[in-house]
């Protein structure tokens, strides 16, 4: 009859345990699904129904366990899984340092005081060095000299040292943008790019454009990124788990969505965009944002400073990962299968493999293979997708940034992402015309296999002729494109400036002047209208369609 449960009225039922005086049972959450709130749990032990104990959890952070002794709460810095509990205990954790200000920008000779509210000891580092109580131990107000990242813990007899707690501090400069701080340990974080670059604790501080502290929280950090990781500005991906202290944020670090909780996202650096402009991914994202239903990274250009560092303009985005479908659609990641440049991210690929060899051996134009089609797949989603793949002319698109997921009972979707060869001549063109014959050599040749349905086929183009007339005029992508330009004119003065110099490698150099990147830009949109001119006028041809067939979709073009 005994039983173990939380707030949420989630049970493990111990049936047929017996535990001796002094000895333990080990239950694994991933045994019962039965998770432990790492901020304000509240643990019972009952026998058919009456509460025999009672644990509030408290808060939990990564390597530290919370268990009763004498009737009281108490904290273990060393963990015994398996064992016997450890004699050293803690009664809780010191009081997170406060500042006296909450602006970053600085003048030189500025003073910054650190307080708590009992006697507890303050340590700190100014390299943006996690402290210890072996660090410089705080007596008088800090003076700013410099770029200045200033991290500080308070220590107090008998409980846990504090979380460290940061504040950057810049002089001699402000930005017209937000821009985020990211300080680790290692002074090398950035520099030093392996194939599999590890992980590092860090902390993320995110400030207005006009220095105000926003928000702020330990993570992981990593250099990121496949071909763009070997510029010398590089991306950085960033990740919460409960081992640095929160699994996930509540904040809205993106202004068109209705969803703020998430569990990672990236600082990109651009990619590796052949044409220079630098947010040519984000522009495209931006185009279709809130015209489609499509998946899509969401975007917010920042300034980014590392260990106190400038480090150039970037563009805070979404990560295309299971996080990003938790937070978007509110699901849990154990009930998705992703998959990513043919690779399982989440899930299973059976689901997809089968779906593949289903259109493979049936005729699509049959109506009763199409409605069950319709079934596994988003259609009107992948459509969306294709139309955007394929007038951005992305010549990765058959080559590897493919990523398509669903819910375990729902239907396939498609991610886009990675925009960056957008309209750059490759031997292997995305194709509005879907007369080609089948590849089957990714997962958008079922678009090319699903056009031989009639009821898809008329679907297509009515999608296509709407898009047209109104996402995908000129006139309209232009204003777009010269709001986003016009928000980081600014902050691209610096960029340039502090990546001037570097060696870059296969083409990719480094923009040269602002007069460049503005002449990048308005390339960018020649070549945007000469795609949509020679789309419009080769509607007819490039889908064979009779006078009667091109007047009902496209007349009034």
């Amino acid at each position: 009859g005994y039983e173990i449960s939380d707030k949420s009225g989630a049970k493990i039922k111990l049936d047929n345990y017996s535990i001796k005086k002094n000895g333990y049972l080990v239950l694994y959450e991933k045994d019962y699904k039965f998770g432990i709130n790492n901020t304000n749990e509240v643990i019972y032990l009952t026998n058919d129904g009456q509460i025999i104990d009672t644990l509030d959890v408290g808060k939990l952070i990564g390597n530290i366990s919370v268990g009763k002794k004498d009737g009281k709460r108490v904290y273990y810095k060393k963990i015994t899984l398996g064992f016997t509990n450890s004699t050293d205990t803690y009664l809780g954790f010191s009081e997170v340092p406060s500042f006296n200000v909450n602006n970053s920008y600085a003048k030189n000779g500025d003073k910054v005081t650190l307080s708590v509210n009992d006697d507890s000891e303050i340590y700190y580092t100014t390299n943006g060095t996690f402290p210890t109580t072996n660090s410089n131990k705080y007596t008088k107000p800090i003076e700013i000299n410099k770029n200045m990242v200033i991290k500080a813990i308070s220590y107090k007899k008998g409980l846990i040292e504090s979380d460290a707690v940061s504040r950057t501090f810049i002089i001699n400069r402000k930005h017209s943008i937000p821009f985020v701080s990211i300080s680790t340990n290692n002074m090398n974080f950035y520099q030093v790019y392996t194939a599999n670059p590890s992980e590092q604790k860090g902390n993320f501080e995110l400030y207005g454009e006009d220095g105000e502290y926003k928000t702020s929280f330990t993570a992981g950090v990593k250099v990121s990124g496949r071909s763009s990781s070997l510029l010398p500005q590089k991306s950085v991906s960033v990740y919460l788990r409960k081992r640095y202290g929160l699994s996930h944020i509540n904040y809205p670090f993106f202004e068109n969505v209705d969803y703020h909780m998430f569990s990672s996202f990236q600082l990109r650096n651009g990619g590796t965009d052949p044409s220079k402009v630098h947010i040519k991914d984000a522009i495209l994202a931006k185009i279709v944002d809130g015209q489609m239903d499509i998946d899509i990274e969401q975007y917010q250009p920042v300034a980014l400073y590392i260990n106190g560092r400038y480090y150039g303009m970037y563009s805070l985005r979404e990560k295309s990962n299971a996080d990003y479908l938790e937070s978007k659609y509110n699901i849990s990641k154990d009930n998705i299968d992703f998959i990513k440049r043919g690779n399982v991210v989440r899930g299973s690929k059976k689901d997809y493999d089968n779906l593949m060899n289903y259109i493979k051996t049936h005729n699509v134009a049959n109506s009763d293979v199409y409605e069950y089609l319709k079934t596994k797949i988003d259609i009107q989603e992948l459509i969306n997708y294709y139309i955007c793949q394929s007038f951005y002319e992305n010549s990765d698109l058959f080559k590897r940034n493919v990523g398509f997921w669903k819910e375990k009972d729902g239907k396939w979707r498609w991610i886009m992402y990675d925009l960056d060869y957008a309209y750059v001549n490759y031997e292997q063109k995305a194709n509005l015309y879907l007369n080609q014959k089948p590849y089957y050599n990714s997962s958008l040749d079922i678009i090319v296999k699903l056009y031989q349905n009639k009821e898809f086929k008329d679907l297509y183009l009515k999608s296509l002729a709407k898009y047209l007339k109104t996402t995908f005029k000129p006139s309209r992508i232009n204003k777009i494109i010269d709001e986003m330009v016009k928000e980081i004119e600014s902050e691209m003065k610096y960029h340039i400036n502090r990546w001037s110099g570097y060696t870059y490698i296969y083409g990719w150099d480094q923009i040269g002047s602002i007069s460049s990147w503005k002449s990048n830009i308005s390339s960018l949109k020649s070549k945007i209208k000469s795609r949509y001119n020679s789309i419009v006028n080769n509607l007819k041809n490039g889908f064979q369609l009779s006078n009667e067939e091109y007047n009902k979709y496209f007349s009034d073009l």
